[in-house]
C-alpha cells in the first residue's frame, strides 16, 4: 500500500513526463528547492519554476522516473531510473541516483539529489 507522500511523488514525475507546467507547478510549493548531488554539478534550483523546468528537462533527456521509495514520514527516500544518471552525480560500476525529497501538505517542499544509496540514507538520518 502506498503513502500519501509517494502517491505524490509518482504524480509529479508523471506530469513531468506528459510535460504538464501548470499542473506540475501546482504540486509544488512556492519556495521549494533542489540540490544537485555534488558541488558545481548544476546551479540549485531555488524557486518553483527552476524546479518545473529541471523537472521537465530530466523527465524528457534523461526519462529519470521515481523507482523504489522509501517513506520516512515527513521525508521520502527515491532512487531514480532513467538514463545518463552519472552526468546528474550517481556513482558506483551500475550508477545509481538518489533524492530525499520533502513533501509538505501534500505538495513538494525540497529534493536533494545523493550519488550513493549510503549518503542518502546518512542525510536521512538512518546511517551514521
Amino acid at each position: 500500500m502506498q503513502s500519501a507522500n509517494t502517491t505524490a511523488i509518482e504524480e509529479v514525475f508523471h506530469l513531468a513526463r506528459r510535460a504538464d507546467h501548470r499542473t506540475l507547478r501546482a504540486k509544488l510549493h512556492d519556495d521549494v528547492t533542489w540540490y544537485p548531488a555534488r558541488e558545481g554539478a548544476w546551479n540549485p534550483c531555488t524557486t518553483a519554476d527552476e524546479v518545473v523546468r529541471t523537472l521537465l528537462w530530466r523527465a524528457g533527456a534523461n526519462r529519470l522516473r521515481p523507482g523504489e521509495m522509501i517513506d520516512l514520514g515527513d521525508r521520502v527516500l527515491v532512487q531514480l531510473r532513467g538514463r545518463r544518471l552519472e552526468r546528474l552525480g550517481a556513482r558506483g560500476f551500475v550508477p545509481r541516483l538518489f533524492q530525499i525529497i520533502v513533501v509538505r501538505e501534500g505538495k513538494v517542499a525540497s529534493m536533494r539529489d545523493y550519488g550513493s544509496r549510503e549518503d542518502a540514507l546518512a542525510a536521512a538520518g538512518l546511517k551514521k
